[in-house]
């Protein structure tokens, strides 16, 4: 179970754990780039109920920090019926007491730049996400083949672009949310012009974010995702379901609620137009 901990106020009671139901954590090894991985799971509370249904799966990076945000959300979705029910997979390491920042940095990061320290594993975890990650996941639950998606923030964000237009076909929707698309001089730019060059059709559903106020010392930063959201809204790929927004008044973190809210709702919608 997923749980924090809670204290009973003016006692001496022993602390009490707060769990989020109905939520797991699976160890996986990815024999790709020899790393221990956690992966930490939400089900839909008629899974035991419903022993033949299928769901379609929303995996997300930076689990260890956003698995609790991103599951409100969803329960939130459900409520207000913009949502269905579906299993989360928030993508996480084995361990305790990790530096989350120095592995996030490496996995998420598709180049390698020098001066950012240990950068460029993107591609190794790519491949683990999937060889590793969905065969898991696809392999010990009722999960419908037919809709995956992937969501990420600001590094993870990064990483969302870059699997798009890497492996477009792994996921059929991606939330981008403040994606450091400014990241190598640009390059996921070039990636995309790449991609561009090369393809007419490009069949997946994309909600990208930015913040207003993202970074006050790097005002470009929100100008190269305002760049990046605008050279794909004149894009006239085939089979691209595409929606751009600056989130005002908000900052870099922060503005992760708005963006996996509205981004749930944005690649979900045919989902719920089809029930």
């Amino acid at each position: 179970m997923f749980s924090s901990t809670m204290y009973a106020q003016g006692t001496k009671e022993e602390p009490k754990h707060w769990v989020l139901g109905a939520s797991e954590i699976v160890d996986v090894h990815s024999k790709v780039n020899n790393k221990d991985y956690s992966l930490i799971i939400n089900l839909p509370s008629s899974y035991a109920q419903n022993p033949s249904k299928k769901y379609p799966v929303f995996y997300f990076c930076d689990g260890y920090y956003d698995f609790p945000l991103v599951t409100m959300i969803y329960y939130d979705q459900l409520f207000d019926q913009t949502a269905p029910e579906c299993i989360l997979v928030g993508l996480s390491y084995k361990g305790e007491n990790l530096d989350y920042g120095r592995l996030r940095s490496y996995d998420l990061t598709p180049t390698k730049v020098d001066s950012a320290g240990g950068t460029g594993g993107g591609a190794d975890y790519l491949r683990t996400i999937e060889e590793v990650f969905i065969p898991y996941v696809e392999s010990h639950y009722r999960v419908d083949t037919g809709f995956r998606a992937l969501g990420g923030s600001s590094l993870g964000g990064l990483f969302t672009l870059y699997a798009m237009f890497t492996k477009p076909a792994l996921f059929n929707a991606y939330i981008s949310s403040s994606p450091a698309v400014f990241w190598d001089r640009g390059w996921p730019i070039l990636l995309e012009e790449q991609y561009h060059q090369q393809h007419k059709d490009l069949p997946v559903a994309l909600y990208m974010t930015g913040a207003e106020k993202e970074f006050s010392d790097s005002p470009g930063f929100i100008e190269s995702i305002k760049f990046y959201g605008s050279l794909l809204g004149k894009r006239d790929y085939k089979n691209f379901r595409y929606q751009f927004r600056v989130i005002d008044d908000a900052y870099h973190a922060s503005s992760k609620p708005e963006a996996y809210t509205r981004g749930m709702q944005f690649i979900f919608e045919p989902l719920m137009k089809s029930k």
